[in-house]
């Protein structure tokens, strides 16, 4: 008997997982409450909603939020705002439920894409492997997914896209469209649209069904769109320059720095790794332009090598890394099927296999009871400190960071400088920082508000100078949450 792909048991334990897993995901994203690269997006989405639409060029302005990435997250922040939803926290609350949504329409896109270059591997095979390495590995990547990094934007639709030109027969006109669409869309969010074009393009250039005009006139087509795309997103004031200019002149990582996310990234997923490195040996002669499975690995080693370049960038970190990893998943699954196939009648290691995710269900239970403790706990905790900060505060100028931004909003601050757009500025080599430190020499903020005291910033002074015009403010009626998080002016 096949014990596993006959299995009751696997099955309910394996949907079971994955709904655990992702109410886990969700409940946590929750009481985090979404961090800088979020929080950034929600406030250009704001600023859309009132016509004030920017971002920071750190000459006139003080540094206010504004995202390192393209404004596609933040378009969809403005449009929820237009629809009603213009609490900012349950804005924010609602974009990181769709964060999750997206990454649950991952999941499900990456066990399509298995399914479809190798419809040997039974699909309850696909779909156990694909959960129990979303619960054992990509740790930092789903850090990413779950705070609305747009990176899984771009692979879901690079996904879709996938399939519907891999589909074995000519794609329709309705089909182009769509396509059209997607790569419209996938334009707004990241700087990193591109691979998603070269998928696009590579897919349409050799694909057996379309003639050679057929391919010029749709490569033609979508390269308007993308041109198109990108004359909307560069009307946005300063958009250009922060986005690109600016980002393009943060220097590498030290080498013991890189050396230490990549070690990190290969610890932590090396049995992925390690059976990509087997699937390469033994698969690279079968290797042909013509196979769906060799064009969807030429995108994902793109896709990986960009990652990894984003890893040894300034700003950089493990989650990049795995962002780069998670695209070789279909492979990795087929040649743990063909690994394990052998054991797959056998009764303890069927038994093993259903002790694990036994476990992994009973661990991740328990974290989503606790998760949504701590929910209700944050729940209490945001509303008497925006009552606080709104009773003590209301209309002061501020000097937030990301994690503080919503809650600044909700009580009523004035915000003009956030932390994180100030370090992505600090981070540009011999940038002038005497804006920002005349502001805070002048004490031109009532208050700092900062979840953790930014102590990043490569030029030093400036949190010499906030040391020395700012102190924590000492209350015994303030919430606890907000306790050390406030520095107020010292007299003069």
């Amino acid at each position: 008997m096949n014990h596993f792909t006959k299995s009751k048991y696997l099955v309910s334990l394996t949907y079971g997982l994955i709904i655990v897993y992702f109410m886990k995901l969700i409940v946590s994203t929750l009481y985090t409450g979404g961090r800088w690269d979020l929080n950034e997006q929600i406030a250009f989405g704001e600023r859309f909603v009132h016509g004030l639409t920017s971002y920071a060029n750190g000459i006139n302005d003080l540094y206010f939020p504004s995202s390192p990435y393209f404004p596609g997250v933040g378009y969809l922040s403005a449009f929820l705002q237009y629809l009603g939803l213009d609490n900012l926290y349950y804005n924010n609350q609602f974009m990181l439920i769709i964060a999750v949504t997206i990454g649950v329409s991952y999941f499900f896109l990456l066990r399509k894409i298995t399914r479809k270059l190798y419809p040997s591997v039974p699909n309850i095979i696909i779909t156990s492997i694909l959960i129990l390495f979303f619960t054992t590995h990509f740790r930092a990547y789903i850090g990413y997914m779950i705070e609305f990094k747009p990176d899984t934007i771009l692979l879901v639709l690079s996904s879709i896209i996938f399939l519907i030109i891999e589909k074995n027969k000519k794609i329709n006109l309705l089909d182009i469209g769509i396509i059209a669409l997607l790569l419209f869309i996938g334009t707004f969010f990241k700087q990193s649209f591109f691979l998603m074009y070269f998928l696009t393009f590579l897919l349409v250039l050799f694909n057996i069904f379309l003639t050679k005009k057929e391919k010029i006139s749709i490569l033609l087509a979508y390269s308007f769109i993308g041109i198109f795309a990108l004359y909307f997103i560069f009307r946005v004031d300063n958009l250009f320059y922060f986005t690109v200019e600016a980002m393009g002149q943060h220097p590498m990582l030290n080498i013991k720095t890189i050396i230490y996310f990549f070690t990190k990234g290969f610890v932590f997923n090396i049995i992925f790794i390690l059976a990509l490195i087997y699937f390469i040996i033994r698969k690279y002669k079968e290797f042909s332009i013509l196979k769906a499975e060799s064009k969807y690995f030429i995108f994902a080693f793109l896709w990986f090598v960009f990652s990894a370049i984003s890893t040894a960038k300034l700003g950089g970190n493990t989650g990049n890394f795995e962002v780069g990893l998670i695209v070789f998943t279909p492979f990795v699954i087929y040649i743990l099927d063909i690994l394990f196939k052998k054991l797959y009648t056998n009764q303890k290691f069927y038994q093993f296999i259903i002790a694990i995710f036994v476990i992994i269900s009973i661990v991740y239970s328990y974290s989503l009871l606790k998760g949504i403790v701590k929910f209700i706990n944050t729940i209490e905790e945001r509303q008497s400190s925006v009552h606080y900060l709104h009773n003590k505060f209301n209309g002061r100028y501020v000097f937030v960071d990301g994690n503080t931004y919503i809650l600044s909003k909700e009580a009523g601050l004035t915000i003009l400088t956030e932390a994180e757009t100030l370090g992505h500025f600090n981070n540009i080599p011999n940038y002038d920082m005497s804006h920002i430190k005349k502001a805070l020499e002048n004490q031109k903020y009532d208050l700092l508000f900062f979840q953790t005291k930014p102590i990043y910033y490569k030029d030093k002074e400036i949190e010499q100078i906030m040391d020395l015009n700012y102190f924590i403010l000492e209350d015994e009626k303030m919430p606890k949450y907000l306790k050390n998080k406030i520095f107020i002016k010292k007299g003069k």
